[in-house]
């Protein structure tokens, strides 16, 4: 809105003039912040995500976590650990050879196949189902993991679970501390 005023001029008359800006009030939103962030809690509160509310459509597996232990103890297991310097089968760890070899000799990955199917299919006969537990060094690149991935689908596991060995004591993780 403008201002009006009168002034009075040289020749004697009075003269108009308005003032040349705007006069608006500025706008204080602190408390707008306020109600908003109140509100904001509130909401957040009262929705509800818990999962077991929630229902899976039909047909859809969840997954599911074991412990290492339930899978050893239950027989359904083959285990195999990948370092970056060896690889050890079974719950005895026999080795098998180095990560390299793996990749590189083919007679190590036709052993390797071998024992994995001979196992499995001992665990099928019980009337279990086979499952492959990998356990990977740390250290390990994924590539090496998802290589040994593919050449363990060959030997028809029904689960294969990860895990990951975060010590640097090897032979706490062998079992043999």
């Amino acid at each position: 809105m403008k201002r009006v005023s009168n002034q009075v001029c040289r020749k004697g008359g009075y003269r108009t003039t308005r003032a040349k800006g705007n006069k608006t009030k500025d706008l204080n939103i602190t408390s707008l912040l306020d109600i908003l962030t109140i509100m904001l809690v509130f909401m957040i509160k009262n929705i509800s995500m818990d999962s077991a509310q929630k229902e899976a459509p039909e047909g859809m597996l969840l997954p599911t976590t074991v412990t290492k232990n339930d899978l050893v103890e239950s027989g359904q297991a083959v285990i195999v650990k990948i370092y970056t310097d060896k690889i050890l089968y079974g719950k005895d760890n026999v080795p098998v050879g180095s990560l390299q070899d793996f990749v590189t000799n083919q007679n190590i990955r036709q052993t390797l196949l071998g024992l994995l199917k001979f196992e499995g299919n001992a665990i099928s006969n019980q009337g279990g189902k086979p499952c492959l537990l990998i356990q990977a060094d740390k250290a390990l690149q994924c590539r090496y993991i998802t290589e040994f991935i593919r050449f363990s689908a060959q030997a028809a596991f029904a689960n294969i679970y990860f895990s990951t060995i975060h010590t640097e004591d090897k032979d706490e993780v062998l079992g043999l501390k």
